[in-house]
């Protein structure tokens, strides 16, 4: 009986190895609540957000963000997270609005920022006449 619990045991583990193994498609975006460092606006459906280790993530946001670009503060939101949470979808980017509050603008993704990404925004806004940044 112990041997064939011990076996048992062993087989498990020799065939989740190869699971462990397999490198994931891409690594997990985690922008965490209390260690943002800095932003960028690109547009008013997309923000550049960099963390205190200057790790930069894209964040494109649910739909079009009035006023995002004249910020006076923007700040993140998330109902029950903590400082240490990764931001998902469904989180919200708020905006300061001088004399009327918060506007809220929900988060549709936040993916890792890498440096072709933003070559690519870079000629993007130089082909519209936007200049280099």
């Amino acid at each position: 009986m112990k041997s064939s619990i011990l076996l048992a045991g062993v087989l498990t583990a020799v065939i989740s190895i190869p699971a462990f193994a397999q490198p994931s498609a891409a690594p997990r975006a985690c922008l965490r609540f209390g260690e943002i460092y800095s932003w960028k606006v690109l547009d008013p459906k997309t923000v550049v957000v960099e963390d205190n280790w200057h790790k930069k993530f894209k964040m494109t946001l649910m739909s079009y963000c009035p006023n995002l670009a004249y910020r006076e503060r923007i700040g993140f939101r998330s109902p029950g997270s903590s400082d240490l949470s990764c931001m998902t979808p469904g989180d919200e980017l708020l905006v300061n609005q001088f004399g009327t509050g918060a506007q809220h603008c929900p988060i549709s993704s936040v993916v890792t920022y890498t440096p072709d990404m933003e070559r690519a925004d870079a000629a993007a806004k130089a082909a519209k006449g936007g200049g280099a940044q």
